[in-house]
């Protein structure tokens, strides 16, 4: 019979390096999960419930497992392969760093970094209940860059510090999995109750309770509320009038004038029925408007400004900001105004409330709903697609918003100040975003920058690049700008499974793209009509789908490419 072993991956990014190791294992019946320290935790007592034979984790979380289970947890240890990454990866980044570890590393990790003359300094902690107040110290030291494990990493995007993962690679995996089949020992503990939780936490509910059919709560986890928002007897209600065979029903209460929404489903463990009752605030339409969406910014938006044009930009913005409450960011679709949108609410409205609007999808008569005394920025996308009677609706809201002090930051292709009224114009400031063709100096930064997003969060194994990949790309015109750039590195570093990425690969991966778009031209068949519109859907996919630039190439106006498109 195969060892039944359960590995906990404390990140995502750890499960493409464990499932590559699957295909060579023996006797091993190996499962997969993601949790990171008490979620971790939890996670292995469910997985010991579960009649797993061995568990394996890494650092803290693999510590916190064996202080709840009975089953052999093998820690998986972090190898100087796995620090010789991340700190090659980290090298090409200018900000004061720090390694912080725990001492079992510090030796390993000091000599590697005295070795290669990195100019990184090493910070020891002994358990994980110092990372907090390590961080805040090492913040007020100057360090701008923290390199760690997942808890210490957390906690530096939470002090709004930037920070590198040390990731395990795959000879460290198989290592481990070795280790936990010599080590192997069988052990069964069944906890029903236990089970029940489990399944409940995992579905990652902020305000929860557990209610037996009578009523009577077996466990109840508060955060957004600082108890039961209802009373008891509506609580022992629900229990006998929502049908068991109901697996989710709504119920809806209004105390203090807040709605209190509580999602009810139905729970059977070992032949006694449960229901889990989840609690949602409603105090405001923002949550059930479809076309806004509330965007969380952890930490600093990276935005790379090494050429003049981007510099140009960065300044406008940082002076701007003291003045205007009201921007245009006009570029092309991929160029990043997403981005620089979510930058400037960064700089000068942290701690308040980010709203992205689709206008494509705006109800106009709730738009006045956005001006919350929470909301900071409101970032208005497909300003240029609006029909004209809409610019009358948006000056009053823009008015509106500019009044209560809220910043506007709205995306747009080409000037629009002229569809507004003069006195609006004049509280605006347009800011023009570079093509990606201005931007030669950048692209170094931008790809480090993709390369070590995709090799934390997808892990994938490249983590250098050559210096001559920049100059390659650059020969490229790259149609969808910076978006079309971050997938088609997205698209490399997913196929190439060494650690540096090289002018060859690149180029071949060039040569594919440049085929592909030559295709969607050149190979045209049917009649006169049917060629006509394939001409009008590859311009249209080189511009972005941007109807104006279309028609502007093909020497037509907007309303006859419309009809033919239409006609198509």
């Amino acid at each position: 019979m195969d060892i039944k072993v359960k590995f906990i991956a404390p990140y995502e990014s750890m499960v493409p390096v464990i499932e590559e190791c699957r295909d060579e294992l023996i006797g091993v019946d190996l499962s997969v999960e993601v949790g990171n320290m008490e979620e971790g935790a939890k996670v292995g007592k469910r997985s010991e419930e579960e009649g797993y034979d061995v568990i394996i984790s890494r650092a803290a979380t693999a510590h916190l497992i064996r202080e709840v289970t009975n089953i052999p947890v093998i820690d998986v240890s972090m190898s100087g392969y796995d620090l010789l990454r991340v700190l090659t990866m980290t090298s090409n980044f200018d900000q004061k760093k720090v390694l912080v570890c725990y001492p079992t590393m510090t030796l390993g990790a000091q000599a590697i970094i005295d070795i290669l003359d990195l100019n990184v300094d090493v910070f020891t902690i002994e358990h994980a209940d110092e990372i907090k107040s390590t961080v805040i110290e090492l913040k007020e030291m100057g360090y701008q860059l923290i390199i760690g494990d997942v808890g210490t990493t957390e906690a530096a995007i939470n002090y709004g510090l930037e920070s590198f993962l040390i990731q395990t690679g795959r000879e460290t995996v198989m290592d481990a999995i070795d280790l936990a089949k010599k080590q192997y020992e069988f052990y069964e503990w069944n906890l029903s109750k236990i089970e029940l939780l489990s399944e409940v936490i995992h579905k990652k509910y902020d305000d929860f309770m557990i209610v037996n059919e009578k009523g009577e709560a077996l466990i109840d986890v508060w955060d957004t509320f600082s108890n039961c928002p209802i009373e008891e007897d509506k609580v022992v209600n629900i229990t006998k009038e929502v049908p068991i065979t109901n697996k989710i029903n709504w119920r809806y209460y209004v105390k203090e004038n807040e709605q209190v929404d509580i999602k009810i489903e139905t729970l059977e463990n070992n032949g006694e029925n449960y229901f889990l009752l989840s609690f949602f605030r409603n105090n405001d339409l923002l949550s059930q408007l479809p076309w806004v969406q509330k965007v969380e910014i952890k930490q600093k938006p990276n935005v790379i400004a090494e050429s003049e044009a981007m510099n140009a930009v960065m300044r406008v913005i940082h002076s701007g900001l003291e003045t205007h409450n009201l921007f245009f960011l006009v570029g092309d679709p991929g160029t990043g105004r997403g981005l620089l949108a979510q930058y400037m609410h960064d700089l000068s409205q942290t701690g308040k409330t980010f709203l992205e609007v689709d206008l494509n999808r705006c109800q106009y008569e709730y738009l006045d709903e956005l001006l919350a005394s929470h909301v900071g920025t409101i970032y208005l996308r497909h300003a240029s697609q609006l029909a004209k009677e809409r610019f009358d609706i948006l000056s009053r809201f823009l008015n509106k918003a500019i009044e209560a002090n809220i910043k506007v930051v709205i995306s747009v292709t080409e000037s629009l100040l002229h569809r507004f009224d003069s006195k609006l114009s004049y509280k605006a400031l347009e800011i023009f975003v570079p093509s990606i063709n201005e931007r030669e100096e950048d692209l170094k930064g931008l790809l480090a920058l993709f390369v070590a997003h995709f090799h934390q969060n997808l892990g994938t194994s490249v983590i250098k690049v050559q210096s001559d990949v920049a100059l390659e790309l650059a020969k490229y015109d790259w149609p969808g700008q910076v978006r079309e750039l971050r997938s088609f590195i997205q698209t490399v570093v997913l196929a190439e499974k060494g650690y540096v990425l090289k002018a060859d690969q690149v180029n071949r991966y060039l040569k594919e793209k440049r085929e592909s778009r030559s295709k969607s031209i050149y190979q045209l068949e049917g009649t006169l009509e049917d060629i006509e519109i394939q001409v009008i859907e590859s311009v249209l996919e080189e511009e972005n789908y941007n109807q104006s630039k279309a028609a502007k190439r093909l020497g037509i106006n907007r309303s006859t490419l419309w009809r033919k498109l239409k006609k198509a």
